[in-house]
């Protein structure tokens, strides 16, 4: 047999068990769905005074990331927003790209399926059903634009409606934001929103000095202990004007290279265990948000 057929049986073999082992070793995390509504109006009862940063908010990290590349890069849900929405979730991570002066959600260069006017749609609509609760929309512009003439809040804008609250401050109740769509703005010079973007750091944790926000987002993992430590100090902080604590990462050294279940396949069942322990949670995001990840969350 020729040496270049031996190496190409070879690479071929390697691509297909790296394929093999992404849906058999993670099949169990990105195969999830859920058509509970258990907590679909868990904020009615909060009171109306009480300010967002003492409340304990689920959300979902790169929320709308349902698809990927082969099963080994991009995917970080399996729960669809509506879906998300009705178990409890109430800050969303949405990572968008301006194509053509269209928003539409990606995960780096993934294309996930699903535009800006869906994204909106869904959201507004579970809220003209659940007025009592309130969305924090996070907006991330997370690749370059392709052929548009509008920037990307100028197309952003054209979304907005008086369902969202775009203030540049912190609202200081729940009674003043029931019903509406508070947004967090991480994109380049915004005139809308909290100014999310300045200040951000990479793989770390820090403080936003602009408006005092603590986030926990070392997401490139070498070490899980370093993760949970992280976690863990984001729980123990206080003080701060809101505080987010990303659960989500990914293990740079994995193989298979799967990205967000190398990490969410550790950290959820350990953080569903011991959660429990932190009364002051702030924000906490997840990979691969279930019903169990809730049902831990609000005990």
């Amino acid at each position: 047999m020729k040496s270049s057929t031996k190496a190409t049986i070879v690479v071929s073999s390697i691509t297909a068990l790296i394929v093999l082992f992404s849906f058999v070793g993670f099949s169990g995390i990105t195969r999830v769905t859920s058509v509970s509504q258990k907590y679909k109006d868990w904020m009615k009862d909060i009171p109306d005074e009480t300010a967002l940063k003492d409340i304990n908010i689920p959300g979902s990290h790169d929320t709308m990331a349902l698809y990927s590349i082969g099963n080994l890069a991009g995917q970080c849900q399996s729960l669809t927003l509506e879906e998300q929405l009705n178990v409890g979730i109430r800050f969303l991570d949405i990572r968008l790209k301006n194509d053509h002066d269209s928003l539409k959600a990606v995960h780096g260069f993934v294309d996930e399926r699903d535009t800006f006017s869906d994204i909106v749609r869904d959201s507004e609509d579970f809220l003209i059903n659940n007025p009592s609760e309130t969305i924090i929309m996070s907006i991330k512009e997370e690749a370059n634009a392709s052929s548009s003439k509008l920037s990307f809040e100028e197309v952003l804008k054209k979304h907005i409606t008086d369902k969202w609250v775009v203030g540049n401050t912190i609202p200081e109740k729940l009674g003043d934001v029931r019903g509406k769509i508070v947004l967090f703005s991480r994109y380049p010079n915004p005139t809308i929103g909290i100014n999310a973007y300045d200040g951000w750091l990479n793989s770390c944790s820090f403080t936003m000095t602009n408006n005092d926000i603590y986030v926990q987002d070392y997401y490139k993992v070498n070490d899980l202990n370093k993760k949970k430590e992280e976690i863990e100090k984001c729980f123990s902080e206080d003080g701060h004007a809101l505080k987010i604590n990303f659960l989500s990462g990914y293990k740079e050294s994995s193989f298979p290279p799967s990205y967000a279940p190398s990490v969410a396949k550790d950290i959820n069942p350990w953080i569903n265990k011991n959660i429990k322990n932190h009364d002051k949670r702030g924000i906490v995001l997840y990979d691969f948000v279930t019903l169990k990840t809730q049902e831990a969350f609000f005990k």
